[in-house]
């Protein structure tokens, strides 16, 4: 699908589109899963740097936040990190939640996609989230004005 936001991605059958003022998320319709996408221009230090900004902040912006890594990798042949970690989740009823989170830089715009579940689905999880890297196309109308 073909996203406003200036990219292209596929999502599971289902999952609605919503936004806040930084981010387009696509959440299951059971809110269990939720894929997130955030373009900025790219950042001195690349998306390692990036991550581990994001790592050092977790404890403020997820909480409960543990076992989070940083470990650099390539998305589509650039350089990229992946971060992985658990929260506490939105309630106490829905519990934990783990996120798998890999940014990377692109023709001048840092791309950073993510999706995070419940931690008692973390394969499905991982397969929406190999999914959702493998068919993410940056670039349309939308991204210039990034």
């Amino acid at each position: 699908m073909s996203d406003p936001e200036g990219f292209g991605l596929a999502v599971p059958n289902g999952f609605q589109r919503t936004t806040d003022d930084e981010r387009v998320f696509y959440v299951s319709p059971d809110g269990a899963f939720r894929i997130g996408v955030k373009v900025k221009p790219a950042a001195s230090g690349g998306p390692v740097a990036a991550m581990r900004l994001s790592h050092a902040s977790g404890p403020a912006t997820n909480p409960g936040y543990r076992d989070g890594t940083v470990v650099p990798t390539t998305h589509n042949g650039l350089p990229a990190a992946l971060w992985e970690f658990t929260w506490n989740g939105f309630t106490a009823a829905e519990g934990a939640r783990h996120t798998f989170d890999v940014c990377w830089d692109e023709d001048g715009r840092m791309y950073d996609v993510w999706v995070s579940a419940p931690v008692g689905r973390l394969a499905e999880a991982r397969s929406h989230f190999d999914t959702v890297l493998d068919s993410f196309v940056p670039g349309g109308p939308a991204a210039a004005d990034h």
